[in-house]
């Protein structure tokens, strides 16, 4: 009984491997095969519609990375500038301040300091009451 039962395997076998010869392959494909089919392609299409999103937010992130740069880029020139007018400023004041100890150190020196002094606070207080 179960010599002839492995005749019909047998059989069965050849036979679907003749049809598959004949058909190339169609007819040969069961439920599962199909279901295995639609799955891969349907996680090919997911994949493929994954791989786009990431591509679009690559693409807007080296965007933002390129507009940062600039940004950068142009900060650094305006602080290379104004690092230089300070230079110019301090050079300026320190002139300024020699100027004025030489100033102080005479007699009469001191009393247009103070003179100048006053005059800048009568001005402070005048505008300090015009705010009111």
């Amino acid at each position: 009984f179960s010599a002839g039962r492995r005749r019909m395997g047998d059989l069965r076998a050849r036979d679907k491997n003749s049809r598959a010869a004949l058909l190339g392959g169609y007819g040969t494909s069961t439920s599962a095969d199909m279901g295995a089919a639609y799955n891969t392609s349907f996680m090919e299409r997911e994949n493929d519609e994954t791989i786009n999103l990431l591509h679009n937010k690559v693409s807007q992130l080296k965007e933002m990375t390129i507009q940062i740069g600039d940004f950068v880029n142009q900060d650094n020139r305006m602080l290379d500038d104004m690092g230089g007018n300070f230079d110019k400023t301090g050079g300026l004041l320190g002139g300024t301040m020699k100027r004025l100890d030489a100033l102080a150190q005479t007699k009469h020196g001191r009393h247009m300091i103070y003179l100048a002094l006053f005059v800048c606070c009568v001005f402070v207080l005048l505008y300090m009451s015009s705010r009111r």
